[in-house]
């Protein structure tokens, strides 16, 4: 019962994180260059805009619930009967490295929430909305990053016998760079359903993808290199891929991810340069729906490494 619930903590932390973090890069990133592509329509994109607000903070409420559950589960599995509560939570808290991190954690979130609450300007006028990147949107990019970086010192790379201050570096990078590419297509497909109403819908379509091309590009190359690189630190030997349970596990997730870049290789290929059209921007949509939910896949399969032994 605690296997499953911690895969699904893991699995809710996991999205939550992926998906804040692609809210916050198209909002920093895709809108400022779909604006300046769109011109004088730019100002269709505001009410896009203003729902990304509104998932940023229902994300970052889903980060915090799952925090909470990793911190009540943490206690139960780590509870000794025969002892009073606070001696364990204490215990827990203040002499382990886990509950160091734990809490540095709830920190950031916090954090998170308060700015996105009270620091986010959101509005649905459109003639209101601007589309410079205000101090605070930059202040969200630092915390998103600390948000994974802490979602690295709870996880395998800690245990790295050589080389940790690379594998936890690796591995914070790891989870932006998933949250740069799945999360920010989700956000813009997410987006397509949002403005679908209006006649020019595949154009604000074609705009945010041909402004996330690019960076799904570095999304994509940093999260091969730094998941190379970690399944390296992981694994003793090449064999470990089918001869071991994690192996297995590990290879299941490299199949799909592989799935996933070839549907993305697809669509940048084929679909980005129609993507301003209503049946490109048809195809894209179809693809990039297959690549999420193949990612939800891949979200599954690294929640059951989290708390899975290595070779």
């Amino acid at each position: 019962m605690i296997w499953l619930l911690t895969t699904m903590q893991q699995g809710l932390l996991f999205s939550a994180t992926i998906f804040i973090v692609g809210c916050v890069a198209w909002r920093v990133v895709v809108a400022p260059g779909a604006a300046a592509a769109l011109s004088a329509e730019a100002s269709f994109l505001a009410p896009v805009a203003h729902s990304v607000v509104r998932w940023s903070r229902a994300s970052a409420v889903f980060v915090a619930l799952a925090w909470a559950m990793r911190g009540v589960l943490q206690v139960i599995a780590f509870r000794d009967p025969f002892a009073p509560l606070w001696d364990d939570v204490s215990l827990l808290l203040f002499q382990t490295v886990w509950g160091t991190v734990w809490m540095g954690q709830g920190l950031v979130v916090v954090v998170l929430l308060v700015t996105l609450w009270f620091g986010v300007r959101d509005t649905t006028e459109q003639d209101d909305f601007t589309f410079r990147v205000s101090p605070v949107w930059w202040g969200l990019v630092l915390l998103v990053l600390s948000l994974c970086a802490t979602l690295a010192f709870s996880g395998h790379a800690m245990g790295a016998d050589s080389w940790r201050n690379a594998a936890l570096t690796a591995d914070g990078l790891h989870t932006f760079s998933a949250g740069i590419w799945i999360g920010t297509l989700s956000v813009i497909l997410l987006d397509a359903r949002s403005t679908s109403a209006t006649d020019r819908a595949p154009a604000i379509f074609g705009a945010q993808i041909q402004r996330f091309s690019p960076l799904a590009l570095v999304g994509v190359g940093t999260l091969l290199t730094m998941g190379g690189a970690l399944s390296w630190t992981h694994l003793t030997t090449v064999s470990d891929l089918w001869a071991t349970g994690y192996g297995r596990i590990l290879s299941a997730k490299i199949g799909l991810v592989l799935l996933i870049l070839g549907l993305g290789f697809w669509n940048w290929r084929q679909g980005v340069p129609v993507s301003d059209s209503a049946e490109g921007g048809e195809s894209i949509r179809r693809r990039g729906a297959w690549e999420v939910g193949f990612a939800a896949g891949v979200i599954i399969l690294t929640s059951i490494l989290v708390h899975s032994t290595k070779p």
